[in-house]
């Protein structure tokens, strides 16, 4: 019997785990493989009482349901792991230096040391990408190509900003605002500006009227965790099964030696084999779109260095335990504020 086991580690949100594990039976998301669930979570005693739900739901490609806070039984043996980063929007203060950031040098670590050689690791949520290029620099044991993240597009049209699609068709606007510019009255020397939450503009029936048969699934993304799962569910289906003739949105590391975009992790057009070869499609884009792009990935190409130093910054037995001491780039970058380093895209 071929069972996978899928690790899923969201601290921060019982019921972002449950929901996406129910979605990723429900939805035969690993075809009919059995699953060994292991939900990694702070807050054990509270997910196993809901988690009993989804056992006594009876789908046949569940074989175990564990919840567990320790790392090294889910991580054992692990062909899967799905790591959340957050689902609200980044804590500058959080993230203001890679020390912050250990737990994830360590997640990375002990992951790389117990998963199986060809396991594969999906990163959600806002800064995915850094999260992404530690794994990709500690976890040396893996192959790059088995790390993706979802992508996560900042759109900005006309009067609306803050609006982010994920994956292909799933739509967040939880934060979006449209701005609304008012010429200067008679006496004013400035234009005024009107800022207001979209969701509070719409009439509860909007997703009816508004959009077309093609973004029919985004009917069931009313909310950011609902939007955030269905596109979850959608990046494995394509990663593990191939998408034939389309092409999707991915977050990977490409190999291009003397390229700006060498070795960091980055949102690409890709079509994947069944037999799980990727194919990076080109991107046609105008003279400012590629200049954005091009400090973005400068952007990216900083962190990367910042992540290396901060590896190479601890004592023997902290390279030992968080990464390989080969890695090298630069003396003093470790000093850098992740803050200063923040995607423009």
């Amino acid at each position: 019997m071929n069972v996978t086991k899928l690790v899923i580690s969201v601290d921060h949100c019982n019921v972002f785990s449950i929901e996406l594990v129910f979605n990723i039976f429900q939805r035969k998301v690993f075809a009919d493989n059995k699953l060994d669930v292991f939900i990694l979570t702070l807050d054990v005693n509270g997910v196993k009482e809901t988690a009993e739900h989804i056992k006594n739901c009876c789908f046949t490609n569940l074989n175990e349901l564990i919840v567990t806070g320790d790392c090294h039984d889910a991580f054992l043996k692990a062909d899967c792991l799905l790591l959340m980063t957050n689902l609200n929007l980044p804590d500058r203060k959080v993230l203001e230096n890679v020390q912050n950031l250990e737990h994830v040098f360590k997640k990375a670590k002990s992951f790389d040391l117990l998963a199986n050689p060809d396991a594969r690791v999906v990163v959600m949520g806002p800064w995915s990408n850094t999260w992404l290029q530690i794994f990709a620099e500690v976890a040396t044991r893996l192959r790059k190509c088995n790390f993706t993240g979802l992508s996560r597009h900042h759109c900005e049209v006309h009067e609306l900003s803050d609006v982010y699609v994920w994956g292909k068709h799933f739509v967040d606007i939880t934060e979006a605002k449209k701005k609304t510019k008012f010429e200067p009255r008679k006496y004013d020397s400035q234009c005024t500006v009107k800022t207001q939450n979209v969701v509070n503009l719409l009439t509860p029936n909007w997703i009816d009227n508004y959009f077309t048969p093609q973004f029919e699934a985004i009917k069931t993304a009313t909310t950011y965790r609902h939007c955030v799962i269905s596109a979850v569910c959608h990046h494995i289906i394509d990663w593990y099964r191939g998408t034939g003739d389309r092409t999707v949105c991915m977050t990977i590391s490409v190999h291009q030696p003397g390229h700006i975009n060498d070795g960091v992790f980055s949102s690409y057009p890709v079509v994947i084999g069944q037999s799980g070869q990727m194919s990076v499609r080109n991107i046609e884009t105008d003279a400012l779109h590629f200049i954005k792009l091009y400090r973005y990935l400068e952007i990216q190409q900083r962190e990367r260095c910042l992540i290396r130093n901060y590896i190479k910054s601890m004592s023997e037995s902290e390279v030992s335990s968080l990464g390989s001491s080969s890695l090298s780039c630069g003396s003093r970058g470790f000093n850098l504020r992740l803050t200063d380093l923040l995607p423009i895209l």
